[in-house]
């Protein structure tokens, strides 16, 4: 059996002195493992990262790199397709390896710690102009990138596709798409959190104004992620689909951080009456059959067909009103963060939406 020598640099501790991981590295249940079919060395840099040399098998070299890193708290997933799944092996939140059935790896973030953490994340919608030259424009991935176009009516079509984008350690700054969104097929409930844009990822948590999730386990019923879900159940497709009548289901939600009061508070007062917080609702149909996506932390009146522009996000590309066009769709249309008339306040308008699953 041929034997070969194999170098991993540059892995965070995450804060792990070197006598607690040369404890784990020498773990009982692995301590005859390494002596007698591999060797291990260790070199430090600057006593927050590690350097590992094995020899040995190299069927065996995998198992062992894996259990050795996980034993000594390492950012590293050994493989794992989920966060939920590194549940009792890793505590803390931060920035994953993670690899879909196929054996693609990716990289995403793990909230480790709402409601016995395992929540991975999947998506970050954010509006990065929603004034007059903005609209349907370059950014806006959730909706379309092609104008406000009857030819493209149905947007981009990002909510049920493959396609990928954008940067997790960018997240609150552009729109972002894991592998996660449609690789994940075992989700049963996702998360939100808003958070003011450009927030650096270690803030995601302290500056978020409300974190809600749900909690029937809906999406289990629903094709185990989103893109299933709007694929097959629930599509974007402009002018197929009836006011009201067609629009999508509502979950309630439990806050981890705000209320329902405080999620009603950042929409305009004339949109107010026609919304229940305290939901996350999908596949919303207005009056002119445009869509939007999702509804984050509101239901709405089946009957307000005129109002759901100005709650909602995401969705098709070809409105009447081009001011509705976008990613953030008609949450401006009454003036830019003001708080007034239909208009949301200025945080919301300026934050991101964080979609996280488990």
């Amino acid at each position: 059996m041929k034997s070969f020598t194999k170098s991993i640099a540059g892995i965070c501790l995450h804060g792990a002195t070197r006598e607690q991981s040369n404890t784990a590295l020498m773990h009982s249940g692995w301590k005859d493992y390494i002596n007698n079919i591999a060797h291990v060395s260790v070199s430090w840099h600057k006593g927050r990262r590690v350097h590992l040399e094995f020899q040995g098998e190299t069927k065996m070299f995998k198992l062992l790199k894996c259990c050795i890193l996980l034993s000594a708290s390492f950012s590293i997933s050994c493989g794992m397709q989920s966060c939920e799944k590194m549940k009792g092996k890793i505590f803390r939140s931060g920035v994953y390896n993670l690899n879909t059935t196929d054996g693609v790896e990716y990289q995403t973030y793990c909230d480790m710690l709402t409601n016995g953490g395992g929540w991975t994340l999947v998506a970050s919608i954010h509006e990065n102009n929603v004034h007059d030259n903005g609209r349907c424009t370059v950014g806006d991935k959730w909706s379309s990138e092609q104008g406000n176009n009857e030819s493209t009516k149905h947007g981009d079509g990002n909510w049920e596709n493959l396609k990928i984008f954008g940067n997790v350690a960018s997240a609150t700054s552009d729109d972002f798409k894991s592998l996660a969104y449609f690789s994940i097929d075992d989700a049963k409930d996702i998360m939100i959190w808003q958070v003011p844009n450009n927030t650096p990822l270690s803030m995601w948590r302290s500056n978020s104004y409300l974190r809600y999730r749900t909690y029937t386990q809906f999406l289990a019923d629903l094709g185990g992620n989103l893109q299933r879900m709007y694929q097959s159940y629930y599509p974007i497709r402009q002018g197929v689909y009836n006011p009201g009548s067609d629009n999508g289901p509502s979950y309630q939600v439990t806050y981890d951080e705000g209320s329902p009061a405080d999620t009603l508070s950042h929409f305009g007062p004339t949109t107010q009456p026609y919304l229940t917080a305290g939901y996350i609702q999908f596949r919303t149909v207005n009056s002119a059959q445009n869509i939007n996506a999702i509804c984050p932390g509101v239901k709405v009146d089946p009957a307000a067909v005129t109002y759901y522009q100005q709650a909602c996000i995401g969705g098709s590309a070809f409105w009447g009103n081009y001011f509705n066009c976008g990613d953030f769709s008609g949450m401006a249309a009454g003036g830019y963060g003001t708080g007034s008339g239909t208009s949301v306040d200025k945080t919301l308008i300026e934050s991101t939406f964080l979609i996280f699953y488990r």
